[in-house]
């Protein structure tokens, strides 16, 4: 679930709920915020740009935490065919860095690592009625790159470094196949749809490989504009 508010007819600023409902829970707060801007709006096009950011702290134990970063930048395009069927254009580059810290006995350890990702993504929409449109959705992951984990342990002498390149191909070419319907009020809308493969996590831009789910991709989402 998101809330946007619109600050002017082509800037809206969004946060997604998920994140702030999960640090609750790991009692740690998940601060996350998204403006889009829509700087082209004309007869059948529409352009819009958006840059977020999410952050937070997972803590394991008392001698232990985990935190992460994300920026996501986006571009999308929408253009209307005709009154009834619309299609959806984007692509988003996320750049995530996480850290954590722990400590074990007399040792103390700290790692970081850094990854980047790219999602190319096309929906077709086609209206029913005024408030059911029916879906279908395509999600790619062209680029992911290896995640790189430096990290070092305190309490040898001398202290020791470490430098690890992650394979991620598991995440390269990841992709979603997902039929869905949309309901559309005036304040609200309501996406839900179950599709094939990857299983791409709105609100925390990121992509857990098919087989987690058992190649199952749901999406389940409500929208709220003020």
């Amino acid at each position: 679930m998101n809330l946007s508010y619109g600050i002017l007819d082509q800037l809206q600023v969004t946060t997604y709920t998920m994140p702030w409902l999960l640090g609750m829970i790991f009692q740690t707060v998940a601060p996350n915020l998204e403006l889009k801007s829509t700087f082209y709006d004309r007869k059948r096009l529409a352009l819009s740009v958006s840059a977020a950011f999410l952050t937070g702290t997972i803590l394991q134990t008392d001698d232990s935490k985990v935190r992460y970063f994300l920026m996501p930048i986006s571009l999308a395009g929408s253009v209307r065919i005709n009154s009834d069927v619309s299609v959806h254009l984007g692509t988003r580059f996320t750049a995530v860095t996480g850290g954590a810290d722990a400590q074990s006995g007399g040792d103390q350890i700290e790692g970081g690592l850094v990854i980047d990702f790219m999602q190319l993504y096309g929906m077709a929409e086609w209206r029913l009625s005024r408030v059911v449109a029916f879906t279908f959705t395509l999600r790619w992951v062209p680029y992911v790159s290896d995640a790189v984990v430096n990290g070092s342990l305190g309490g040898t002498n001398p202290t020791a470094d470490l430098r690890l390149a992650v394979d991620t191909d598991e995440l390269k070419n990841a992709f979603a196949v997902v039929p869905g319907f949309v309901f559309s009020w005036e304040r609200a809308n309501i996406r839900l749809g179950v599709g094939y493969s990857s299983f791409f996590v709105d609100g925390f831009y990121l992509v857990l490989p098919g087989d987690v789910l058992s190649n199952v991709s749901p999406e389940f989402d409500v929208f709220v504009r003020f």
